[in-house]
Formats: C-alpha cells, sequence, structure tokens
C-alpha cells in the first residue's frame, strides 16, 4: 500500500473539501468524542479548512504568526484521512499532532505511514518537537503514538470535555530549513 499526504490548497479545495466532509460524514459516531469540527455543519466544516489554508499562507507574509497545516491521506490513491499540525510556527519549533483515518483504513498501517511523512515535513520546516492530545479511553490514538515512539509526558483532566486527556511527545531532529 502507498500512503501519501497532499496539502490541501486554494487550486484543489473544493475536490479536497468535497473528501474530507464526505469521510466526516461517514465517520460522524467515531470522530465526534475526539474532533470538535465533526459535529458541526458543512459550512462550518468548510470555514475550517479554509481558514487553515489563508492562516498557512499569511504566515509566508509576516513570519511569526502560528498557523495550522492540514493534509489529505491517499492510501493507494484513495482518500484515507487528513492529518495535520496546529500551532506551528517559524519560530516556535514545535506543533500539535492531530489524525483522522477512515474506519475503512484504520488497521492498515495507514497512520503510521501518515505520521512517518509529518514528521518529514515537520524536520524540513525545523520543527524540533511534536506533541499530541488523547482522551485516555482512545486506545487505538494512544497505541498508535506509543508504536510511533511517542513518549507519554502528562495526564490531566479536561474540564471543558469532560475527560482525561494524555500527552505526548516527539523531539524529532531537524533537517535543512524551508521557508
Amino acid at each position: 500500500m502507498i500512503v501519501e499526504i497532499e496539502e490541501f490548497s486554494f487550486r484543489n479545495i473544493i475536490p479536497q473539501f468535497r473528501e474530507f466532509n464526505s469521510a466526516v460524514r461517514e465517520n460522524r459516531a467515531r470522530l465526534t468524542p475526539y474532533f470538535w469540527w465533526a459535529d458541526i455543519n458543512s459550512i462550518s466544516r468548510f470555514n475550517f479548512i479554509l481558514s487553515g489554508v489563508l492562516t498557512e499562507k499569511l504566515t509566508r507574509v509576516m513570519r511569526d504568526l502560528p498557523y495550522n497545516k492540514k493534509f489529505i491521506i491517499r492510501a493507494d490513491g484513495e482518500f484515507a484521512g487528513t492529518i495535520g499540525l496546529d500551532d506551528a510556527a517559524q519560530n516556535a519549533y514545535r506543533a500539535e499532532l492531530w489524525i483522522f483515518v477512515t474506519a475503512k483504513h484504520a488497521g492498515a498501517h495507514v497512520a503510521s505511514h501518515s505520521i512517518k511523512l509529518i514528521e518529514e515535513y515537520a524536520s524540513k520546516k525545523s520543527i524540533q518537537n511534536i506533541y499530541a492530545r488523547t482522551d485516555e479511553q482512545n486506545w487505538n490514538s494512544r497505541n498508535m503514538l506509543a508504536a510511533n515512539n511517542y513518549e507519554l509526558k502528562q495526564t490531566k483532566s479536561n474540564f471543558w470535555r469532560n475527560v482525561i486527556e494524555l500527552r505526548w511527545n516527539k523531539t524529532i531532529k531537524t533537517k535543512t530549513v524551508e521557508k
């Protein structure tokens, strides 16, 4: 199986959003406890994607703004999920990882391959530390992060969602800076 990540872009935002929105609707029950954007209407979800693309483009002009970078995961050319880095910044050297894989591709190591690709991207952008948050009950995410050498660093209560949240961390080696 060939796993690739594709950036959300202005050029392809409508077809990319259609794939994303369709997959979110099909997987809504699985996603809603973990992602706020899974339980909103399509227009708000489109604004979520569009704002990520706009914010990332704006940071190329104004260097120190944090941005969110979103990618589509493709397995053998087929939509398999999304992955992203949130709150990345040119001078922060850290970002938060999030990932969603469709039910059809769960368990096929698509998430692990995607994480490796996003870590390569992050190292090119001089991001040295990637962290992820998971619910205590989300065993699939916990196992996937542990398998990809993320270390459990912190356990805390999330007051707003009324869950115990685990914070995972991984330091990666950076490559040459790409701006």
